[in-house]
């Protein structure tokens, strides 16, 4: 597989697991390295991409606020 389908198919990972529940940053990364078998920096690369494009936001503006998913994030895992 290419470079690039890898990393869509980590997202889709991560997209699904906030499509399904809000999750802490740390449930989040958890489910997903046990999910796809990734290290903690891949997972980092990943949500921070997802965060700064406006796929996955907070909830609120506490510092531990849960993750949800945007309603563009909802669009990009419907496309993949």
């Amino acid at each position: 597989m290419s470079r690039l389908t890898d990393r869509m198919a980590l997202a889709k990972v991560i997209l699904s697991e906030l499509k399904r529940q809000e999750l802490s940053r740390t449930e989040l990364e958890k489910k997903t390295i046990t999910k796809a078998g990734i290290s903690a920096a891949t997972f980092e690369n990943i949500f921070r991409y997802l965060t700064q494009s406006g796929y996955v936001q907070k909830n609120s503006i506490e510092h531990r606020a849960k993750y949800v998913l945007t309603d563009k994030g909802a669009k990009l895992i419907d496309a993949l």
